[in-house]
């Protein structure tokens, strides 16, 4: 049976920022650029896991994944808006490299012990080298934590999608006047699904137009 884990995570909240001139969007990142698509377009947070493949389906869709009891199709957005592919390492595999590390670390330490009252030490301190073995230690957790891909599911002619994106960010109200149509230095792929801009400050969001990301009949009879 397919699966997901729906995300928590403090930093995502779907509640509405609210404001008589506010637009409300949920933001994440896509190689490095920021995104955005209305709050209210938005069923669910989560991180895809047991994504089980759909064969003959193109590129762009990953597979489908079970949520409550409904099948979701799995959208690659890095692929839609063409992108490299990313692979995707589930929760499961990142539980299991941080207990991996954690195991590590442990036996690196309680080896140190060991030296330190086989030396005599009165007082324990940390080697240079175990202080090493502890970094590569954290880096190997934190790039396990940066492979998991996030999902931002909506719906879209009463079928619900989840999008597979790199991260995702906070709900954010912009001013409506910000709103900008997109410029011409935007990727041709991106223009085509994107429906406009905002310029914040020290940052450019681009907005996803979800049914033009989504109509793949068009494409097909094209």
């Amino acid at each position: 049976m397919v699966g997901q884990a729906v995300a928590t995570t403090g930093s995502t909240s779907l509640e509405s920022v609210g404001g008589e001139n506010l637009e409300d969007f949920v933001t994440f990142v896509i190689a490095g650029q920021l995104f955005g698509i209305p709050v209210l377009k938005v069923q669910d947070i989560l991180t895809p896991e047991n994504i089980a493949s759909i064969p003959l389906a193109p590129p762009e869709v990953r597979g489908s994944i079970n949520l409550r009891g409904r099948i979701v199709t799995v959208i690659d957005v890095r692929v839609r808006l063409g992108l490299q592919r990313r692979e995707i390492k589930g929760r499961s595999s990142a539980n299991a490299q941080k207990a991996q590390d954690a195991a590590v670390k442990k036996k690196n330490q309680d080896a140190a012990e060991q030296k330190k009252k086989e030396d005599g030490a009165s007082e324990p301190a940390k080697s240079d080298g175990e202080a090493v073995l502890d970094t590569q230690s954290m880096t190997t957790s934190t790039r396990a934590k940066n492979e998991l891909m996030m999902g931002v599911t909506v719906e879209y002619k009463n079928e619900l999608y989840t999008l597979l994106v790199d991260s995702v960010g906070d709900v954010i109200g912009v001013e409506k006047d910000r709103y900008e149509s997109n410029p011409s230095t935007l990727d041709p792929i991106w223009r085509e699904y994107a429906s406009g801009v905002f310029r914040l400050d020290g940052n450019l969001m681009v907005v996803l137009d979800i049914g033009r990301l989504l109509n793949f009949a068009s494409e097909g009879d094209a």
